[in-house]
C-alpha cells in the first residue's frame, strides 16, 4: 500500500499522549497503554468509524494493540501491510513506463476512511531507495501527486506515528539508543506548555508581515507574510479540527511539535548559509544559495549537491521558490551533527526550517510537479517578526 496517501502522511499537526510533566520521559512506554490513549484520545474513534492502521512487518505487534483499542471503541479496523522487500523491488526493478501509473484505485478506498494511522512502512529507510535514480522517485511521486489535493475534501482525520528502532536509527547516522531514548523523549514530552507556547508564537506570526532569519553561518534574509494562518502542531486534533477542509488541520504526529507559516512567494531576499543538510541520507555540506525576487539562486554546497540537483531536475515547476518556514517547540528533540550526522528534526525546540517548493498542502500557490519540496534547517537561528525576536539563537523566547 506504499503508493498511497503515506506518502504525504507526515505533513500534519501533533498529538499529546504524555503527561504533563516538565522533565521529558525516555523510558520505552507500555504500548498497549500508549495505543489505547491515540485511538481515544489523539484520534477519537467514534463507533462504527472505519479506521485503517498501516505500517511495515516491524510495526505489526504495535498495529495490532491499536487495531484491538479501535475495536473497543467500535471502529472498523483494516490493517494495511507494508514490507520492505516489495517497496524496494517496486523502486528498483518495476519497469519504468509502469511507474507512471496513477493509483487512482485509492480514491474510493480513502473516500470510505474516517480514520487513518500510519506507521513506518519500512525498516531500513537509508536502503530503500539507495541507489536509486532520482527520475525512478520523481516518477512514483509525479504519479501519486494528484491524491494530495483530493485528500483535502475527504473526511479522514490522520495520524503519522514514528516507531523508533536502533535501525531507523542507524539511517540518519546516530546509535540506536542515542535515536530510540531521544524519540521516546519527545513522546513523552510537555506537551501542555509546547501547546501555549505554540499558541502565542502562531499568534505573534498571525499579527506580524515581515519575518528576517539571520544564523551564525551567515544565513541573513527577509521575506514576507501571508496573513494565512499559521498550522500549529501542539498535541491535539480537536473536534474543530477534525472537521477542517484540508488534510494538514486533520491530522497529527507523534511525536511533534511546531508552527509552520507560508510566506509571500516572490518576497525573499538574501542570504542562506547551512553547514548541514540531509538529502537521501547523504549529508550535503557547507550549502549556500541567494534568494531573489522569491527564488534560490546559485545553490552551491562543498560536497552532496548532485543529490539535490537530481531531485529537482527530475520534478518540474518552481521548485526553488520559497513556500514555508517552521520553528520547533519540542524540547526533548535535539539536534545531532556529531560523528558525521546531520540530523535536524523539524519539531526540536527553536530549530528553524526554511522550505522550498511545493506549499499547496498548506493552501499555498507554489505547486511542483509530484510535491516536490525540501526543506534547509538554520542552526542555531534568530527570528524576528516585524523586528522582534520570537528565536534568538536557536532558543524560543517566552
Amino acid at each position: 500500500m506504499h503508493r498511497s496517501f503515506s506518502a504525504f502522511a507526515l505533513v500534519a499537526a501533533a498529538v499529546l499522549l504524555a503527561t504533563p510533566s516538565v522533565k521529558a520521559d525516555t523510558s520505552p512506554p507500555n504500548l498497549q497503554q500508549l495505543a489505547q490513549k491515540i485511538i481515544t484520545t489523539s484520534v477519537a474513534v467514534q463507533p462504527g468509524e472505519v479506521v485503517v492502521i498501516e505500517g511495515g512487518k516491524h510495526t505489526i505487534p504495535f498495529m495490532e494493540d491499536l487495531a484491538i483499542q479501535a475495536q473497543l471503541a467500535g471502529g472498523l479496523v483494516t490493517i494495511w501491510l507494508d514490507s520492505d522487500k516489495v517497496i524496494r523491488s517496486q523502486y528498483v526493478d518495476v519497469p519504468e513506463k509502469y511507474l507512471s501509473i496513477k493509483p487512482e484505485y485509492q480514491v474510493p478506498w480513502f473516500k470510505a476512511i474516517d480514520v487513518y494511522i500510519n506507521l513506518p512502512n519500512t525498516s531500513d529507510i537509508a536502503a530503500l531507495d539507495a541507489g536509486v535514480s532520482a527520475k525512478r522517485l520523481g516518477d512514483l511521486n509525479a504519479a501519486g501527486a494528484f491524491l494530495a489535493p483530493l485528500a483535502d475534501a475527504m473526511k479522514f482525520r490522520s495520524l503519522a506515528i514514528t516507531y523508533p528502532t536502533d535501525q531507523r536509527g542507524a539511517s540518519f547516522k546516530l546509535s540506536g539508543p542515542t535515536y530510540v531514548n531521544m524519540i521516546w523523549a519527545a513522546m513523552g514530552a510537555d506537551y501542555t506548555k509546547i501547546a501555549a507556547d505554540g499558541a502565542k508564537l502562531k499568534e505573534k506570526i498571525m499579527n506580524a508581515k515581515s519575518v528576517r532569519i539571520t544564523s551564525p553561518a551567515g544565513t541573513d534574509f527577509t521575506f514576507k507574510l501571508t496573513g494565512r494562518e499559521p498550522n500549529l502542531s501542539d498535541g491535539v486534533i480537536t473536534s474543530a479540527e477534525a472537521k477542517g477542509h484540508k488534510l494538514v488541520d486533520r491530522s497529527a504526529q507523534l511525536p511533534d511539535g511546531q508552527v509552520t507559516a507560508l510566506a509571500q512567494e516572490d518576497s525573499a531576499a538574501g542570504r542562506v548559509d547551512v553547514p548541514a543538510v540531509l538529502c537521501r541520507f547523504e549529508v550535503m555540506k557547507n550549502v549556500s544559495f541567494t534568494f531573489k525576487d522569491g527564488t534560490a539562486t546559485g545553490l552551491q554546497a562543498a560536497s552532496g549537491s548532485d543529490c539535490f540537483h537530481q531531485l529537482v531536475a527530475a520534478s518540474g515547476g518552481p521548485t526553488m521558490k520559497l513556500g514555508s518556514f517552521s520553528i520547533g517547540l519540542n524540547p526533548a528533540w535535539a539536534i545531532h551533527d556529531e560523528n558525521g550526522a546531520a540530523y535536524f528534526p523539524t519539531p526540536g525546540a527553536g530549530i528553524v526550517y526554511v522550505n522550498i517548493g511545493d506549499n499547496t498542502f498548506l493552501g499555498g500557490s507554489v505547486k511542483t510537479i509530484g510535491n516536490f519540496n525540501f526543506g534547509f534547517p538554520i542552526k542555531n537561528a534568530t527570528v524576528y517578526l516585524d523586528g522582534v525576536k520570537v528565536v534568538d539563537g536557536g532558543k524560543v523566547v517566552e
